[in-house]
């Protein structure tokens, strides 16, 4: 994946609304911070591998339906068509090592590596296939959580294994409901991460959350998770140490959990 030179964004960085770090901490590494730095997260940035991963495991019980194969207008090089939600997730994150993220500038950096993970569960025998052309045209990795039925942990817990196990220096986590969300929001946060070396969430409904990128020291933390439980624990903690750098993105605020969450946002598209 090919990134560009960093502007100075428009996006809001931040540390948690009652943090006991200063605001300057989230933006500038402090002398504490640099101590703690790993050998890994000193490595320079244009060398680094980023795993960006999809969450889909769920059982989407209170949608009553598999919700990630629903179909949703999705805009593709031949027009609007219809698209399942998962796929036109994934369709979205493969497109940032292409158009979103100007290649063809020739002072571009570059991360050596960033490589896609989708992690199945519930609705594998459904969604799997959903993905099939996806795959062709740009492969990637499926995994499937045996224990999805123990809560979201598991997915995270296995994803970081996978990404500690296979030598990335931060994994970015993102969620396959998080429907309205573009790919230059997806953007802003790798660059951010680019330019800072920090971890870097989003941040909407006056809390931080994900999509978030997580360096690799961070990682072993995520197998004391457990049911439900995702990364806010995670974030709130590197946010406290001044270790975060949060970007107002409001539209992952929406997500789908519901038939009624589908049919509204459907409505808004309109």
């Amino acid at each position: 994946m090919t990134l560009p030179p960093v502007q100075k964004s428009a996006a809001l960085a931040s540390t948690l609304p009652g943090s006991t770090a200063p605001k300057s901490a989230a933006l500038t590494l402090t002398e504490q911070t640099l101590a703690e730095q790993t050998l890994a997260e000193q490595v320079p940035l244009l060398s680094k591998r980023l795993l960006i991963v999809v969450l889909a495991a769920g059982g989407s019980q209170r949608f009553e339906g598999i919700k990630l194969a629903q179909l949703v207008p999705s805009l593709s090089a031949t027009g609007i068509s219809e698209q399942a939600i998962i796929s036109t997730h994934v369709e979205r994150l493969q497109r940032l090592d292409c158009q979103d993220l100007d290649l063809e500038r020739q002072d571009t950096p570059s991360l050596q590596y960033a490589s896609l993970l989708v992690i199945l569960g519930a609705h594998q025998p459904i969604l799997q296939p959903l993905l099939a052309e996806l795959h062709s045209r740009k492969p990637f990795d499926i995994l499937v959580n045996p224990q999805w039925q123990t809560g979201l942990a598991s997915s995270v817990s296995l994803a970081a294994s996978y990404a500690k196990e296979q030598g990335f220096d931060a994994m970015l986590l993102t969620l396959a409901d998080q429907v309205a969300l573009s790919a230059e929001d997806y953007r802003q946060l790798i660059l951010m991460w680019h330019k800072t070396g920090k971890e870097v969430a989003a941040h909407y409904l006056d809390d931080v959350g994900v999509p978030a990128i997580f360096n690799a020291s961070t990682l072993p933390q995520f197998t004391h998770l457990s049911g439900d439980r995702g990364a806010k624990s995670i974030l709130k903690q590197q946010a406290q140490r001044g270790a975060l750098v949060a970007i107002t993105l409001p539209r992952a605020a929406i997500d789908i959990d519901t038939q009624a969450d589908l049919a509204s946002w459907l409505a808004l598209k309109e």
